[in-house]
C-alpha cells in the first residue's frame, strides 16, 4: 500500500518519473526483503550490495546475478524473487493500476496515462483493453507452462511440491524474459530435454512479443479489425532473427544440436537462460550472441533491448535514405517520428553500453574487453546472460551493471521524458546545411 500511497502523492509528475520512482521503490523494497534472514538459508549471509543487485536484476526481469540463488536464498527469498519478477515483466504500473482499481474503484487521467506509458502504447489504444489482455495473456501463458514443465520435471526425483514449486517458478521467470534459474547451473541439465526446452523457449517469445501485438491480433480475430503494421513489424523481425539465428548458432557453435540452436536463438534475445555453456563459446558465438542480445525483445513486452522494431524501422530507413525513398513497409510509410525516435533509442544505447564497457574496464581490468562487453549488452539488455564473471565483479563494476539494468527496463526515453520540460520556442533560427561523411 506504501508505494500505491507515494504513486497517489505524485499524480502531478509525469508519467516516466513515476514509472522510474515505482521501479526504485520496488527495487528497495524486495532488497531490504531479501536482506531479511527468512530469506537465506541457514549459514548464508547476502551483502547489501548483492541483494540490491539481485534484487534490481529481477525487478528489470534480467537474470544476472552475482551469487547462486538456488544456494543462498530460502524457499521464502526465491518466492520474493518470483513476485519481483512479475512485477518487473507486468510492469510496476500494471500492478499498482489493478491495486488502485480494486481499492478505490476508479482512476484518474494521470494514472490512465501512467498505464499507457508503461506500454509504450499511444492516445489511441484503450488502456482497459490492454491491461486485461496483458493479465489475461500472462495468467494464461504461464499456468499453460507450468503444467508443461511440471511434466518435463516429474521424471527427475523430485517430491511433487517441489516440483509444482520448479515449474512455477521458471515458468514465471521463462514468460518474463527474467531468466532466473533453481538449477545452480541454468538448463545446462536440461539439454537432453525437448519438451523442457520448447517449453521455455516459446515462453519466453510469448512474453517478448509485447502486449499491444496481443491487443492488435484479439481485435483481429474477435472483431474482424486490421492487423497493425506494428503487429506485422514484430512478427516478422522475431521470425526472422529466430530462424537466422538458430542456423548461425547450429554451424557456429560446436557439439550443439538444432534444439540447442534453437534455444540459444531464443534466449540471447533477453531471457537469459543457457543449455550451452556460454564460458566456451567461439569468438563468433559470442559476437552472434551480442547481436541478438542488443537487438532484444518487442515493445510493451517483457524482455528488453532495443527493440525489433527500433531496428526494423533503423535498417529500412538506412536503405530507403539510400534509395532516396520514402521509409515504408508492408504498404505502409512509417512516420519521420518514428524514424527518428528509432535512431535514438539505437545510439544513445550504443553510447551507454560502449560508455558502461569502458568503465568495467577501469574497474575491473581483469577481464578482457569481450567478457566486458557481452556483460554490458546482457545489463542493459535486461538479458541476463554472463561469460562466468559477475560473481567476480567489483563493488563499483556491481553499480555500473545495476544502472545499466535499471535504464534498460525503464527505458531511456522514458527517464528522459520524465525531466524534460517543453517550452514555446521564443526565436527561429536560419537553417544551414553540414557536410557529412
Amino acid at each position: 500500500m506504501a508505494i500505491i500511497w507515494d504513486m497517489r502523492a505524485k499524480r502531478k509528475l509525469q508519467p516516466g518519473l513515476q514509472l522510474a520512482l515505482g521501479f526504485l521503490s520496488v527495487i528497495t523494497i524486495g532488497a531490504l526483503l531479501l536482506l531479511l534472514p527468512v530469506s537465506q538459508n541457514e549459514g548464508e549471509n547476502l551483502k547489501a550490495i548483492d541483494a540490491l543487485f539481485i534484487s534490481t536484476s529481477a525487478v528489470c526481469v534480467t537474470g544476472l546475478t552475482p551469487v547462486d540463488i538456488s544456494a543462498v536464498l530460502s524457499p521464502f527469498g526465491t518466492t520474493v524473487m518470483m513476485l519481483l519478477i512479475q512485477i518487473g515483466g507486468l510492469g510496476y504500473a500494471v500492478i499498482a493500476v489493478i491495486i488502485i482499481r480494486l481499492t478505490s474503484g476508479k482512476l484518474d487521467l494521470s494514472s490512465r496515462n501512467l498505464l499507457r506509458d508503461s506500454f509504450g502504447a499511444d492516445h489511441r489504444v484503450q488502456v482497459w483493453k490492454l491491461l486485461f489482455t496483458a493479465v489475461a495473456v500472462t495468467a494464461a501463458a504461464e499456468l499453460i507452462g507450468a503444467v508443461f514443465l511440471f511434466i518435463g520435471f516429474s521424471d527427475h526425483g523430485y517430491s511433487i511440491g517441489r516440483t509444482i514449486y520448479l515449474a512455477l517458478f521458471h515458468s514465471v521467470s521463462a514468460f518474463n524474459n527474467a531468466g532466473f534459474d533453481l538449477f545452480s547451473t541454468s538448463l545446462l541439465g536440461w539439454n537432453d530435454s525437448p519438451l523442457v526446452l520448447i517449453t521455455i523457449a516459446l515462453l519466453i517469445i510469448a512474453g517478448g512479443l509485447g502486449f499491444l501485438l496481443y491487443s492488435n491480433l484479439f481485435s483481429f480475430l474477435l472483431k474482424k479489425k486490421k492487423i497493425s503494421l506494428h503487429t506485422k513489424i514484430v512478427l516478422t523481425s522475431t521470425l526472422f532473427l529466430v530462424i537466422s539465428g538458430m542456423i548461425l548458432f547450429r554451424f557456429i557453435l560446436p557439439g550443439i544440436d538444432w534444439k540447442n540452436a534453437f534455444f540459444q536463438s531464443v534466449t540471447t534475445r533477453t531471457a537469459g537462460y543457457f543449455s550451452y555453456d556460454q564460458t566456451t563459446l567461439p569468438p563468433a558465438g559470442v559476437a552472434l550472441t551480442i547481436i541478438l542480445m542488443f537487438v532484444g525483445a518487442s515493445p510493451g513486452s517483457t524482455g528488453g533491448g532495443v527493440k525489433t522494431t527500433s531496428m526494423f524501422t533503423a535498417i529500412k530507413a538506412t536503405f530507403s535514405l539510400l534509395l532516396g525513398k520514402k521509409t515504408t513497409a508492408f504498404k505502409r510509410e512509417i512516420s519521420q517520428e518514428s524514424v527518428m525516435k528509432a535512431f535514438f533509442v539505437i545510439i544513445i544505447s550504443i553510447l551507454l553500453v560502449l560508455g558502461g564497457t569502458l568503465i568495467l574496464s577501469i574497474t575491473d581490468p581483469e577481464f578482457t574487453m569481450d567478457k566486458l562487453l557481452y556483460e554490458t549488452v546482457s545489463a542493459y539488455a535486461t538479458v541476463g546472460l554472463t561469460m562466468g564473471i559477475t560473481p567476480y565483479i567489483s563493488f563499483a563494476g556491481k553499480i555500473v551493471l545495476i544502472a545499466l539494468m535499471f535504464l534498460g527496463r525503464v527505458g531511456f526515453m522514458t527517464i528522459i521524458s520524465a525531466f524534460a520540460v517543453r517550452r514555446p520556442s521564443q526565436v527561429t533560427l536560419i537553417e544551414e546545411k553540414i557536410i557529412i561523411g
